[in-house]
């Protein structure tokens, strides 16, 4: 009876050591099982709301938001916040709207994040903001009223003629810088410029060729042949046709301003004065259209 009964009692002190296991083993398995149910939410919700994945790294000892495997999606992320940023989505199929300027802070797109700051634009240097001022023109001391009119077979375009005609008394290193202005008028003018075929040239004068230009009181006749092949052959081949124009006008003009004796070349390589005849040849002068400021002056038209 003795022996039962020390068996009885070692029976029942097992029997809370054996309580004590299992309740050990049913807790570890019960914690397992909430430590997955954790990890399966956080791997379902983690990507769109990232609370639980800043929990879990909150226990693993990261920060919040810190680089890990993760890194290349937030990079992802960058490049289509830059998209979005530009105005055209990934994958979008829309274009972006052009902005009208003045429309919003800025008419040119937000630029990427990763993208350096355009460097500033250079000042433009002081020669750039301030061109040379042109000299003031010289005051009119006289107004030339003159007309248009043709005599023979003109071919050339007369509209033309005047138009460049009506040019060349006009520029500023030519006569206006004597101080004489020149108006083109349909009548009653104090002189009229010719465009004459060269056979009726010398109807005008005995003293003018059908090889010339030439002035006649106040008629100032151009030569048609002149003013569409310019001098003689070999004479001025070097100098374009419309130089050579603008000297005969000139020239010829400058006879009835007063200058009735023709130059000469004051040299080899000296710059040719206005009333030489160039058309004849240069004689070692350099061509010029224009008067010299020696020339500058209208002895008939200033008394």
């Amino acid at each position: 009876m003795v022996k039962r009964s020390a068996r009885r009692g070692r029976r029942r002190a097992v029997r809370p050591v054996d309580a004590v296991r299992r309740s050990a083993v049913l807790g570890v398995l019960a914690g397992l099982a909430v430590v997955a149910v954790v990890w399966g939410a956080a791997m379902v919700w983690g990507p769109s709301g990232g609370r639980w994945v800043d929990g879990l790294r909150s226990a693993a000892g990261q920060s919040p938001g810190s680089a890990d495997a993760a890194g290349p999606s937030a990079g992802a992320d960058d490049a289509d916040a830059a998209d979005d940023a530009d105005g055209l989505g990934a994958g979008s199929l829309t274009q972006p709207l052009e902005r009208e300027p003045g429309a919003g802070a800025s008419s040119s797109p937000s630029p990427s994040p990763s993208s350096p700051p355009s460097p500033p634009s250079p000042s433009p240097s002081p020669a750039a903001a301030s061109p040379t001022r042109p000299s003031p023109p010289v005051p009119v001391r006289a107004t030339v009223a003159y007309e248009i009119a043709s005599r023979g077979a003109v071919v050339a375009d007369l509209d033309d003629f005047a138009a460049r005609v009506a040019k060349f008394l006009a520029d500023p290193k030519g006569w206006p810088a004597a101080g004489v202005e020149f108006k083109q008028v349909a009548a009653d003018g104090l002189i009229t410029i010719w465009l004459v075929e060269d056979s009726q040239v010398p109807s005008f004068s005995s003293i003018c060729s059908t090889g010339l230009s030439c002035s006649i009181g106040r008629n100032i006749i151009i030569n048609q042949t002149r003013w569409l092949e310019s001098a003689p052959a070999g004479v001025m081949d070097h100098v374009p046709l419309e130089d050579y124009r603008m000297m005969v006008v000139n020239h010829e003009v400058g006879h009835w301003l007063g200058h009735h004796n023709h130059s000469s070349c004051p040299g080899v390589g000296e710059i040719a004065p206005l009333m030489m005849q160039q058309s004849k040849g240069l004689n070692g002068c350099v061509f010029n259209p224009y008067p010299l400021p020696s020339e500058l002056t209208a002895p008939d038209l200033f008394k």
